[in-house]
């Protein structure tokens, strides 16, 4: 007898735990994250055309945060600012709707993007595709 409550008891915990997970949301955003991400967004998709006069602009939008890309003298100096500025993205995409974490394996990094195409700001026209996404 003692067996199959202990078993009941398991099994309504297993699904306490399994609906807390789906009732569980992230955070709304506030409009300053959302303005982040939108321009976060706009220099990632420059990253990915290669174009840093498109980085620098979008960057001065980001403020403090946006100038270490905003004064790069090259690419590869933007895609090391803007990994700094991914690992902020992603805390505040985590769960969000509309926001997806890619990774690419070759150069081992990650970054968010809206939507599920690959669009690699870290390799570039060269690899533009090389990725995939993650969460």
């Amino acid at each position: 007898m003692k067996k199959r409550g202990i078993t009941h008891l398991i099994t309504l915990i297993a699904v306490c735990v399994a609906l807390t997970a789906v009732l569980v949301e992230a955070a709304p955003l506030s409009d300053a994250d959302k303005q982040f991400l939108a321009r976060y967004e706009k220099v990632r998709s420059a990253l990915a055309a290669d174009d840093i006069g498109a980085v620098k602009a979008a960057a001065g939008d980001l403020g403090e945060e946006g100038a270490p890309l905003a004064n790069s003298g090259s690419l590869k100096d933007a895609r090391a600012a803007f990994g700094k500025l991914s690992d902020k993205a992603k805390q505040l995409a985590a769960g969000q709707s509309g926001y997806y974490v890619a990774y690419c394996p070759m150069l081992k990094k990650e970054w968010v993007q809206t939507s599920e195409k690959i669009a690699n700001p870290y390799g570039g026209k060269e690899m533009v595709t090389c990725g995939e996404i993650k969460k």
